[in-house]
């Protein structure tokens, strides 16, 4: 394996000559290509030719005779490639997911296609391997051909675990992509069975085949959307009295005058958690209902921590 020095040297010798429309001699490679200088002739002529042979055996088309290195172009560029913003989607997560380690491989074969189009990941929030342990232990094989699925527009079918406990069931689905919301990966498409679109946590599922079809349903509209409307629970409209100007996050979705703020259509769940993760500092919850939600879950994590 080349060390580092070479590999700089050839990196930096290939983008010179994909910046020149003629070959370059030995010489002018000494004095200006970075990881070359300070060389004599017959040294130089060895480095050039040590690295262009090992180019060569990469794939690289470069060629260095009678004193001249040169690069065809022609066999070297990528074709330009046009992505869908979808694709894009999918390559932008297979990207994210190049920090776990058992997915590697796949994320690193996405770059091709993202280098060549130019196209960026449209995902708003953080990488997903990052944040997620959905994505870092999901199973190579079933993300392959989930994204395989998407691409290629082909109906699959998976087995699904609701969740610890539940039945698993086979499901029948016309993919459209995979969308990350609050640290978790879902896969969005249209039910086939219930004739409705539908949002599956990733990290549950499993033996993904693909089922021959005619009749792919085309998505509905922005995925985004489709999966916080699926995932939504019920709303409430809510008045939350804090102390000490707390409730920074509360306010960010409704209004706040003074240490009061008020919320409309906030949902339920996303509510009660966050207004219990700030109990040292609120006085008051209305309406009634939502107060006795956050005791009770107070009351949940108290035991837990007592056990």
């Amino acid at each position: 394996m080349a060390d580092a020095d070479a590999v700089r040297r050839q990196v930096n010798l290939t983008f010179a000559l994909l910046g020149s429309d003629a070959p370059r001699s030995a010489e002018w490679i000494g004095a200006n290509v970075d990881g070359y200088e300070g060389r004599s002739p017959d040294a130089l002529h060895v480095v050039i030719k040590r690295d262009v042979d090992e180019l060569r055996a990469m794939w690289v088309p470069i060629h260095f005779t009678d004193g001249q290195v040169r690069l065809n172009k022609e066999h070297y560029t990528l074709e330009p490639v046009e992505l869908t913003e979808a694709e894009a989607s999918v390559i932008g997560l297979a990207v994210d997911l190049a920090q776990g380690a058992n997915l590697g491989a796949l994320a690193r074969s996405g770059w091709t296609k993202l280098a060549a189009s130019g196209a960026t990941r449209t995902f708003d929030g953080p990488p997903i391997a990052a944040v997620s342990n959905d994505i870092t232990r999901l199973d190579p094989e079933t993300l392959r051909r989930l994204l395989l699925g998407v691409r290629q527009r082909a109906r699959l079918s998976f087995t699904y675990q609701r969740g610890p406990g539940a039945e698993a069931q086979r499901r029948t689905i016309d993919p459209w992509g995979i969308v990350p919301l609050n640290n978790r990966a879902y896969l969005v498409g249209w039910d086939v069975d219930r004739a409705a679109e539908r949002v599956f946590r990733v990290s549950r599922i499993e033996n993904v085949a693909k089922i021959a079809a005619d009749d792919f349903h085309p998505p509905t509209g922005d995925l985004q959307e489709i999966v916080e409307k699926q995932l939504r629970g019920a709303v409430v409209d809510a008045q939350i009295t804090v102390a000490n100007g707390a409730g920074d996050e509360l306010a960010a979705r409704g209004t706040r005058d003074g240490n009061v703020i008020r919320l409309e259509g906030a949902e339920r769940d996303w509510l009660v958690r966050t207004v219990a993760s700030l109990a040292a500092d609120v006085r008051a919850i209305e309406p009634a209902d939502v107060r006795a939600d956050v005791i009770a879950l107070l009351k949940r994590a108290a035991g837990e921590e007592e056990a």
